[in-house]
């Protein structure tokens, strides 16, 4: 064990400084010029820049060339300036890179920071924490939800099949209507009313289908809330597939990019900005999968319990739980902001949903059998 530790930690230090230069600019130098070289470690690794400066006048060239002088990368700045995680590459490490910086005119401060990431080690991460999430589910159907709640496995496939229904027509109805109907938003309210009104929109995607389906399964499928071990069976079954499959997903993708294999450039580059950006990266999908197993038990829950009872305010509780998640997610997506932000400030932000949602469930368990009508559903 100790020796797995040890071989993974590089992995989980993406970055090692190549360069790290500050200059300082008075008006008494007209031009100034600044060179550099450094050689990569690892082939296949990629550079990654940062820029900064504030300047009164003037401006700053950086230029940056591969071993056989072919031109990586050519920036001019001037004024306040600020650049982050501009990522270059793969690269050969056989092969110097040769960096230029030349000022003209320029008054004022500026810094530029040169860092070598480890592609590899961000891919690694992702297959990990996808096989983390995998034996999570494994482990908690085994072990817990078999021990505690032992109802017949065919209510937690109930609840796959609800999930796998709602996010189905969902996706359909998505690639047919959302262009347009953000586009509309967009042009009839501005970019804040994009951002705000868009947001809602994704979000209420995800209750309308996820839940409504919920709504129709409860009203046509005999014994779905005559007990609270089945009703929360159901919840468990639409959020354990949901994370089953997104850390298969995590871990095929990552495999495939390892492996070079053609048409997954834009996979590696997704991996490379969120590695960049998100600190402890293989831990992030199975925290983000815990919020979301949390609140599909807790929203499905309410909607069978809102059925059992004919009280269709806990309807719209479950609803809700599920809106709102979705309404978070889907500004950070519309904002652009999913790779330049760390995803632990979204997962900061659905924390509270958690803790509402394990608040509902021990609620429900606690309070199911009273008031109940009997069920009445088809077969």
């Amino acid at each position: 064990m100790r020796r797995l530790i040890l071989l993974f930690i590089p992995y989980l230090l993406f970055c090692t400084d190549l360069l790290n230069f500050e200059g300082i600019e008075s008006s008494e130098k007209d031009t100034s010029v600044y060179e550099f070289s450094f050689i990569l470690k690892e082939d296949g690794d990629m550079l990654v820049m940062n820029t900064r400066g504030e300047l009164s006048q003037g401006r700053v060239n950086i230029r940056f060339l591969g071993g056989g002088q072919e031109l990586i990368g050519n920036y001019t700045e001037e004024g306040g300036f600020e650049q982050k995680n501009l990522l270059f590459g793969p690269l050969n490490a056989k092969d110097s890179v040769y960096v230029t910086i030349t000022t003209n005119n320029a008054v004022g401060r500026w810094k530029v920071q040169f860092l070598e990431f480890s592609p590899k080690g961000s891919i690694l991460s992702i297959i990990f924490s996808g096989i983390i999430i995998v034996l999570l589910i494994i482990i908690f159907i085994i072990f817990i939800w078999k021990r505690y709640i032992g109802v017949r496995s065919k209510w937690l496939a109930i609840g796959a099949g609800c999930w796998a229904l709602g996010v189905a027509l969902k996706f359909i109805f998505a690639i047919l209507l959302n262009k347009p109907i953000l586009a509309y938003i967009k042009d009839l309210f501005g970019q804040t009313g994009y951002l705000s009104l868009g947001s809602v929109y994704i979000g209420l995607l995800t209750g309308i289908f996820e839940i409504g389906i919920t709504l129709i399964f409860a009203l046509l499928i005999k014994g779905i809330y005559d007990s609270k071990k089945v009703a929360i069976s159901v919840g468990i079954g639409a959020g354990t597939v949901e994370a089953f499959l997104i850390g298969l997903s995590q871990i095929g993708n990552g495999i495939m990019v390892l492996g070079g294999v053609p048409g997954t450039e834009k996979i590696l580059s997704a991996f490379a900005q969120t590695a960049l950006t998100t600190p402890l990266l293989i831990f992030i999908g199975p925290v983000e999968r815990i919020i979301a197993i949390l609140c599909h038990i807790a929203s499905r829950f309410l909607v069978l319990y809102a059925v059992a009872r004919r009280r269709y305010i806990y309807f719209w509780a479950g609803f809700l739980i599920l809106t709102g998640i979705d309404v978070i997610a889907g500004y950070f997506h519309l904002a652009g902001l999913v790779n330049v932000i760390s995803l632990w400030w979204i997962e900061a932000l659905l924390i509270p949903f958690a803790i509402v949602s394990i608040l509902i469930i021990r609620w429900l368990m606690k309070n199911w059998e009273q008031g109940l009508y009997p069920s009445q559903n088809l077969s």
